[in-house]
């Protein structure tokens, strides 16, 4: 009877150990062996989820292939305080633990945006209407417009945020809030104006007129070459005491409502933004000019010119006087618009 006892205690023994092994066997395998995870998978952990529901997740979206001992690596590596939150993108072969650091290292998902040069603040609030990953989206306009941000961005007593915030491609985590994404914005807009402190300072005009008259530059050429010619044009008529008399500063006080066609009423409808029934710049910046709009205020070519039109391939024919100007006209604007002398 003995005996009998003491070989089941053996099977039992042996059985026990033999599961251990295999146990501990298959969770070294574990460990070591990598997943080829689909591109583009992600994970979230949230603000108050500990690593066991971290786990869960990361087996449910098969990035792992077991939860528990998932756990089990994470005690054994002392990982307990190490997990950050935040939606995490895996893809390609990993292993356990080189999921487990990847979390740890807090690098997340980050999610593209671009403003480009030339857009106002009508177009911008439709590009941040589309960033669903981004808390308060469809708040641009309202926050463009709001006096404690544009008192936070140092624009005190500013209309709006038009001209302001530097147009460039973006990237942030799912859950950005807008305000800080428009403050980093702001802040880039800063750092370009600060390469051109010297020429500022030794310029006649101030930062915003100066951000102004850029972005006139920047809407009328999408020519970069250009643009040095055309800021020398405005500064020649700002030298003579001449109307800016340009169509887009019309349009945007049009916004958003311009259905695509300026008229001859439009040109002679006053509203802070008519630079052909008022002098000087605009009320406000027209749209977000990028650096090289900026930089051809500050280093405009030295011309006589007067005035420009569009040759209807993309760049435009300067002339000194209007008499040649009008003969440019004559001969580059398809009729109906011969009546418009001055661009």
């Amino acid at each position: 009877m003995k005996k009998i006892i003491l070989t089941v205690f053996i099977i039992v023994i042996a059985v026990a150990l033999f599961k251990c092994y295999s146990v501990y066997s298959g969770y070294q395998s574990f460990k070591t062996t990598a997943i080829d995870v689909p591109a583009g998978t992600t994970v979230v952990i949230e603000k108050g989820n500990t690593w066991n529901s971290a786990a869960k997740k990361l087996a449910e979206a098969k990035v792992i292939t077991d939860a528990k001992q998932f756990m089990w690596m994470v005690k054994e590596k002392d990982f307990g305080k190490s997990l950050k939150t935040g939606e995490f993108e895996f893809s390609g072969a990993m292993n356990p633990e080189e999921v487990a650091k990847k979390i740890m290292s807090g690098k997340v998902k980050l999610y593209s945006f671009t403003i480009p040069e030339g857009y106002n603040k009508y177009d911008a609030a439709a590009v941040f209407k589309g960033l669903e990953w981004m808390n308060g989206n469809d708040k641009f306009l309202g926050i463009c417009h709001d006096k404690n941000f544009l008192e936070s961005i140092g624009a005190k007593n500013k209309q709006s945020c038009e001209g302001l915030l530097f147009p460039s491609t973006y990237s942030f985590p799912r859950g950005s809030d807008i305000i800080a994404v428009m403050k980093k914005m702001a802040d880039q807009m800063k750092a370009t104006l600060a390469k051109y402190q010297t020429e500022i300072d030794k310029s006649d005009m101030d930062v915003y007129d100066l951000l102004k008259l850029a972005s006139i530059v920047e809407k009328e050429t999408g020519v970069k070459s250009e643009q040095p010619q055309i800021a020398s044009v405005f500064l020649n008529r700002k030298r003579i005491g001449m109307k800016m008399q340009t169509d887009p500063s019309v349009i945007y006080g049009l916004l958003p409502k311009f259905n695509g066609n300026i008229t001859k009423k439009d040109l002679m409808t006053d509203h802070p933004w008519n630079t052909y029934t008022r002098y000087g710049f605009p009320a406000t910046p027209l749209c977000f000019p990028g650096d090289s709009a900026i930089k051809s205020v500050l280093h405009p070519d030295e011309t006589k010119f007067l005035y420009f039109v569009a040759t209807g391939k993309g760049y435009h024919y300067f002339s000194r006087t209007l008499k040649e100007h009008n003969a440019a006209v004559e001969h580059y604007q398809v009729q109906g618009r011969r009546d418009k002398f001055v661009y």
